[in-house]
């Protein structure tokens, strides 16, 4: 076995692995019902209590989360699937992968952050570097058929 079929197993196995966590976290939301109720707005509040009322986090739940919880809520819910469906199909991989990145900020803002983001965000980087589509996914056949596309790179 060749380092470059070694790595590029490993990054196809990052690629599959946080599709799967995205995959559990998007079946909870759905489980859950974020989209038609109140979930998000009573874990926001849970947070507020638990951090520091003066940081970023605290203001961003109270001025943003708590408002806006039902569009948010849409948005997580729908963002995790998307990401997962993504990843796990090799479907828009980057694009799935920054949406991952993104979501990492996110709890960041919100006041969940934890050293284990910045090794989880380290895990999305090859989806986002390397074309995992391209090598095992529907990204191959979609740009086949739509050369010009940036989606499918």
């Amino acid at each position: 076995m060749t380092i470059r079929k070694f790595g590029r197993g490993v990054a196809l196995a990052l690629r599959y692995l946080v599709g799967v966590f995205f995959l559990f976290a998007a079946i909870n939301k759905w489980r859950e019902n974020y989209l038609f109720s109140n979930k998000l707005y009573r874990v926001l509040s849970d947070r507020l209590l638990e951090i520091d009322p003066e940081s970023f986090g605290a203001w961003f739940i109270e001025h943003i989360g708590l408002p806006y919880y039902q569009p948010l809520a849409w948005m997580v819910c729908w963002g995790e699937t998307f990401i997962a469906l993504g990843l796990l199909f090799g479907f828009m991989t980057r694009t799935a992968a920054i949406g991952a990145v993104l979501f990492n900020v996110m709890l960041t803002i919100g006041g969940y952050y934890d050293a284990s983001l910045i090794v989880l965000t380290l895990m999305y980087l090859p989806a986002v570097l390397l074309p995992t589509g391209q090598w095992f996914g529907l990204d191959r056949r979609m740009l086949k058929r739509y050369p010009g596309s940036i989606w499918f790179r």
